[in-house]
């Protein structure tokens, strides 16, 4: 087994573009959430600043909007990484999606409606909506030959990707990946069908930047959003060999599923994720400095979540710094694992802690809880993060990064 490190990222949110734009934006409590009205359903969404551009504008002819995010955070990465040689059977892509292609499919319909059987669709269609469509473009674009795997596991998916990722270069297979995970799924017909399922919280104009109240007694649902983020992994020996700086080592991975409902998360699925990452890291539950929490602002979700890490971390549970960074950002779906793994790494880079932003009024429920709030945390020593991710389906993966 070998050493795994991160060597390069990039972001791209509601918050900034760039890493390092999106930590500017979390220092300073910022929001990037801004209210919709859907249908008369008013709510608050986190969409891509004017700064990138859609498919039509940019003249590209066969990229969904969350194709052209990957390759935009993908080369954020590998340029922050300086990898100059990511042409290589040795380098590999692993990338997270949630509903491939929703901007590319909500244009087809919406052009075939206005006329049926006249319509003329792309002949780019179909590659452009494949689940596998942005993981394949970042590997055409870098050259990377060793591996091109994609996984839609709903809001787990890029952690899902970056634990795989690990795992193939731990195995030997792969010295390089280029890991990450991209969204775009702020379309009319999907957030309609969003606003059915009565998860999105409901705001008013003037307190949308607020919406999203994770943890607070307050909290009425979720956020939506957009955007990417990537991560290039190394071994430690091809890093070394290169010269490369690394910004922190991930070192463990867990993964489970709960296998009882489509949406209801399970306080002992959480559990066995977290539990086989501590297991793969070698370390004790003591040792987890900082969780970043999933986080949604559900009222079951943020429950069940920190109830598990009570179960997780017994007499440490109040000791234990945890926030979510979708308070501000709002939930990328297939994007979020790997952003806030981006906030995890820089954390540890900087020693200091995101609070969970707009936290005003914590729930009595977790009064035991330690919820970072106000100005963030500074913390001399921090030395491993967690990172909790838990999708529809079932579907948990929790990762740990260690500062280097």
């Amino acid at each position: 087994m070998t050493g795994t490190v991160v060597t390069g990222m990039g972001a791209l949110c509601s918050l900034g573009r760039g890493a390092p734009e999106l930590m500017q934006a979390l220092h300073l409590r910022k929001s990037g959430l801004e209210f919709e009205n859907i249908h008369g359903y008013p709510t608050a969404l986190g969409r891509v600043g004017q700064g990138f551009l859609t498919p039509d504008v940019v003249g590209d002819a066969t990229h969904d909007r969350a194709t052209l995010m990957a390759l935009e955070v993908a080369q954020q990465a590998v340029s922050a990484a300086k990898l100059d040689h990511a042409r290589s059977e040795r380098t590999g892509v692993f990338w997270g999606v949630g509903l491939a292609g929703s901007w590319w499919i909500e244009r087809t319909y919406a052009d075939y409606f206005a006329q049926p059987g006249m319509s003329r669709p792309s002949p780019w269609t179909v590659p452009a909506i494949m689940p596998n469509a942005a993981s394949a473009a970042v590997a055409m674009r870098f050259g990377a030959r060793g591996a091109c795997w994609t996984y839609a596991n709903a809001c787990a998916s890029s952690a899902l990707a970056l634990g795989q990722a690990l795992i193939a270069i731990e195995r030997g297979d792969l010295d390089v990946a280029i890991v990450g995970g991209s969204d775009s799924m702020l379309v009319p017909g999907m957030l309609h069908a969003w606003t059915r399922m009565r998860v999105l919280a409901k705001t008013t104009p003037e307190h949308a930047q607020f919406a999203c109240r994770v943890f607070d007694v307050s909290r009425k649902g979720l956020c939506l959003a957009e955007g990417a983020a990537s991560l290039v992994l190394e071994s430690e020996s091809h890093a070394r060999a290169r010269g490369a700086q690394p910004l922190a080592a991930m070192v463990g991975f867990g993964q489970s599923c709960d296998a009882t409902d489509m949406t209801e998360p399970t306080v002992e699925g959480q559990v066995l994720a977290m539990r086989r990452a501590l297991s793969h890291a070698g370390l004790s539950a003591s040792d987890i400095g900082y969780v970043n929490a999933h986080g949604t602002g559900t009222k079951t979700g943020d429950g069940v979540e920190l109830q598990a890490l009570r179960e997780l971390l017994g007499h440490s549970f109040s000791d234990c710094p945890v926030s979510s960074v979708k308070s501000a950002m709002g939930h990328a779906v297939g994007a979020a694992g790997a952003l806030e793994a981006v906030v995890s790494v820089a954390a540890l880079q900087e020693q200091w802690l995101p609070p969970t932003a707009f936290l005003c009024e914590i729930d009595p429920e977790f009064s035991d809880a330690f919820l970072v709030q106000g100005d963030g945390l500074n913390v001399p020593g921090l030395q491993y993060v967690m990172s909790n991710s838990f999708g529809f389906g079932g579907t948990n993966a929790a990762l740990i990064f260690a500062r280097i």
